[in-house]
């Protein structure tokens, strides 16, 4: 019964999560799979694994807008499940199922760094950077720029108002800040020297899923010549596309409108930006201008 409560509340914690980037929510299911592969009781190695995978691709399941979590919970999935054999114990697979999961923790972290690396290479100094809701990658790049001397400019991001948390982040970093509603994006873009932005997940044809925004930041960017960089690791690379992926609706309450008669609120989280609005695409290995190609 405590390990059901347990599981039930990993699960509600991510899907209720409207604040944190994709990169937050798949390290918080690692550690919800590193917990809970350290407190199983199953005592069979075979049942041991089931409760294991059960949980997994329910975790999976909670987010679908989010390919960085199928991918790196299929990536633990394929190590726990190999190293099933006539001589493991149950202690043995946990040993495995922790060591995994702090290990694509570490990845996860790492490609961050690099993808912030590669940011700053270029960018020029005292650029202004403009972006649109929150990403653990874009304030890994913020923190690096920061000695740059860049000012930026930062949507409130609606609903959830992640931008406040970017601000607050922000100004600890003492990067000169102008924060402005959406709507006040194609005002501000020509002050921008250059866009940039995370991802939720990037489609095969290099299309970026991302907060609700994105598109219409894209496209003033695009009719002001001002390039705009997609800063994401490759697990959050999908093999979806723009008529598969499934965009997620949230409550329509956020939205705090009065129940009105012939009126429906709609609070869809997430939309696509076409390839043809991006500039390049920034993983750990560097920038990329097509998908899968180097910049050189």
């Amino acid at each position: 019964m405590e390990n059901n409560r347990f599981r039930q509340t990993c699960l509600q914690n991510i899907i209720s999560d409207h604040q944190s980037g994709s990169a937050e929510i798949a390290c918080m299911a690692l550690k919800a799979l590193a917990d809970y592969s350290q407190r199983c009781e199953e005592a069979q190695p075979s049942t041991y694994l089931k409760e294991l995978n059960a949980f997994a691709v329910a975790l999976q399941q909670t987010r679908p807008s989010m390919a960085i979590l199928t991918n790196i919970i299929d990536a633990w999935l394929e190590e726990v499940n190999r190293s099933k054999h006539p001589q493991s114990d149950v202690m043995t697979l946990k040993q495995v199922a922790l060591g995994k999961a702090e290990e694509l923790m570490a990845q996860s972290s790492q490609a961050n760094e690099r993808i912030a690396q590669h940011v700053c290479d270029l960018i020029a100094d005292n650029s202004v950077v403009l972006t649109h809701s929150i990403s653990s990658t874009i304030i890994d790049c913020f923190t690096k720029l920061a000695k740059r001397e860049i000012s930026a400019i930062i949507t409130e991001s609606r609903p959830g108002n992640e931008g406040l948390q970017l601000a607050e982040k922000l100004s600890k970093s003492g990067i000169e800040t102008q924060y402005i509603t959406d709507a006040q994006l194609g005002l501000f873009m020509e002050k921008a020297d250059v866009v940039l932005l995370g991802a939720d997940s990037i489609l095969a044809d290099g299309s970026v899923v991302n907060k609700a925004g994105t598109y219409l930041t894209a496209l003033a960017a695009h009719d002001l010549g001002i390039p705009i960089y997609v800063c994401a690791e490759k697990f959050k690379q999908s093999r979806e596309s723009r008529e598969t992926i499934h965009l997620e609706e949230m409550d329509s309450a956020e939205l705090n409108l009065a129940d009105l008669p012939h009126i429906t609120a709609r609070n869809i989280y997430f939309d696509v930006t076409p390839p043809r609005l991006i500039n390049g695409w920034i993983d750990e290995e560097g920038v990329q201008t097509l998908m899968g190609t180097p910049s050189t």
